[in-house]
């Protein structure tokens, strides 16, 4: 999470949350994958912006689970790569899963 800058989790965080609609207008399946896409979204950017401000000496035991959200975050992005705005410079892994020993 070191190499990512506070700019380019900004920037993701912006394009991710200004593609998920708002569930308001919405009905039926399509207000809950909205409302289930959003809180998705909001977990993983919660996460990566605690394991930023936490304080030296916690960062350690939030690393890996901020890693996580953040790679989550750009598989989200991901899911727009097509679009015009896409943050190019933010949407990078932290880390590459092994496929025959992801853990």
């Amino acid at each position: 999470m070191e190499r990512i800058t506070d700019d380019q989790v900004a920037q993701l965080v912006r394009f991710v949350s200004a593609r998920i609609p708002d569930a308001a207008p919405l009905q039926d399946e399509a207000r809950r994958t909205a409302v289930a896409l959003r809180l998705a979204a909001d977990k993983q950017i919660a996460a990566v912006r605690f394991h930023r401000t936490v304080a030296p000496e916690r960062a350690a035991g939030t690393e890996l689970h901020a890693t996580a959200s953040w790679n989550l975050l750009v598989a989200f992005a991901g899911i727009w790569h097509d679009h015009p705005e896409f943050p190019v410079d933010a949407a990078i892994e932290t880390f590459e899963f092994d496929c025959d020993s992801p853990l």
